[in-house]
């Protein structure tokens, strides 16, 4: 009975040990398309040439109005160069877990331009929100937002996935 019991014990802590390593986040990698709505310069070298790039991008395929502001240093920034405001742009997407609790995503490659992510940088973010319009009695009154990702969106990007 007592082997049993030792067996038991056993073989639930290894169970729980399978499950939770069967249950660890994993990152993905996925490809969209962009366009730029936004390149801005930050920083320059002596001769003029870009150290520091800010870009705004819309995600074009998904819905309600998704942007993503990167930051990239010097080989990005004079590769980017290349690309103007208003390009549609392939992307490459990194959808990682964050040890705060919660999935997050990042940019690895604009068009062809290489862009190491920087964890720990500023100048990086997204601005997601789905927006409708609010009526009464048949007449606009005025619209709501919602900046959590909803259901369709994560449906068409599923990169925006939070949990």
């Amino acid at each position: 009975m007592q082997l049993s019991k030792r067996w038991l014990g056993t073989s639930l802590a290894l169970t729980s040990v399978a499950l939770v390593a069967g249950c660890t986040p994993k990152e993905a990698k996925y490809e969209s398309v962009c366009q730029i709505t936004r390149e801005e310069v930050v920083e320059t070298d002596a001769q003029g040439k870009p150290e520091l790039v800010d870009l705004e991008l819309e995600w074009d395929p998904c819905p309600g109005d998704q942007f993503q502001v990167v930051r990239g240093g010097r080989e990005f920034a004079q590769c980017i160069m290349k690309y103007k405001v208003g390009d549609y742009v392939p992307v490459h997407v990194l959808h990682e877990w964050d040890a705060r609790g919660y999935y997050k995503w990042d940019l690895f490659q604009i068009g062809d331009c290489q862009r190491p992510i920087e964890r720990t940088a500023e100048g990086s973010y997204e601005k997601s929100q789905e927006c409708v319009e609010r009526k009464a009695y048949g007449r606009p009154v005025g619209f709501t937002c919602s900046r959590k990702p909803f259901r369709q969106l994560v449906k068409v990007c599923p990169w925006m996935a939070r949990d």
